[in-house]
């Protein structure tokens, strides 16, 4: 699987756009800014097929109104978009849209399926979808009071990546460190921050060091100074590479 990093940075992050990453043509979350990343890296919209969003916070899902009025606009709608979602995403997406885009109009975006040629997939904890040749499988975070907020496993070829999105250390986390070869998670701050909604990457680094068989990248990073990376993978904005 090709792997291109959008953005890996924070929603207060100065040098890198908000967290969110390309596998093949399914793009991982979709918040502020990740429309005009993804062109600035030439991975254009119409080539896009699947979305998926981790929870309903403006950086991981804001920019879904100019991801569906580009493609219309650009005339790509003849190829259907897929969103996976949580449950009631649908509902908030359209809300979203009517706030964004509906110029007062009350059932501006009810028939938001046909206008724009999307499918809403809305997964519940731990249900599993399967599209092509992929799976992928929700699982629940722990992101301060964010309900639901999921992290992703994607799996195609024997081969597993997880994301997380935003998410602090849990059981949970653990579960999907466990069965993935690739993780990309939460590194908000460098040092733990004491009841705090996110990870930091000390927690991840320390986290690395117990599983082995998996590769870890730190992504949803602040901009502080990395004074011992470990075993954890630091990518920045533009990156790109291809799973084994």
């Amino acid at each position: 699987m090709n792997i291109k990093f959008i953005g890996t940075g924070t929603m207060g992050s100065i040098t890198r756009g908000n967290t969110s990453i390309l596998i093949d043509n399914i793009l991982f979350d979709c918040g502020m800014g990740t429309v005009k990343q993804l062109e600035r890296y030439k991975k254009y919209t119409k080539n896009i097929k699947y979305v998926l969003i981790t929870h309903f916070h403006a950086d991981h899902f804001f920019d879904i109104p100019n991801l569906l009025v580009g493609r219309r606009s650009r005339g790509e709608i003849d190829n259907k978009l897929y969103i996976i979602i949580s449950i009631s995403g649908r509902r908030k997406v359209i809300d979203m849209m009517k706030f964004s885009f509906g110029n007062g109009i009350k059932d501006a975006y009810e028939n938001i399926e046909e206008k724009y040629n999307v499918e809403f997939i809305e997964l519940d904890v731990d249900e599993k979808y399967e599209f092509e040749d992929y799976e992928i499988e929700a699982i629940q975070q722990k992101h301060g009071n964010c309900i639901p907020t999921y992290g992703y496993l994607l799996r195609k070829d024997g081969i597993t990546i997880g994301y997380t999105g935003d998410t602090s250390v849990n059981e949970n986390l653990f579960k999907m460190c466990q069965k993935a070869d690739y993780m990309f998670t939460d590194a908000t701050t460098y040092a733990p921050i004491e009841g705090g909604d996110h990870m930091s990457f000390e927690e991840l680094r320390e986290i690395s060091e117990k599983y082995n068989s998996c590769k870890f990248y730190a992504v949803h990073r602040g901009d502080y100074e990395i004074k011992n990376k470990g075993k954890v993978i630091v990518p920045n904005d533009g990156e790109e590479f291809e799973t084994i």
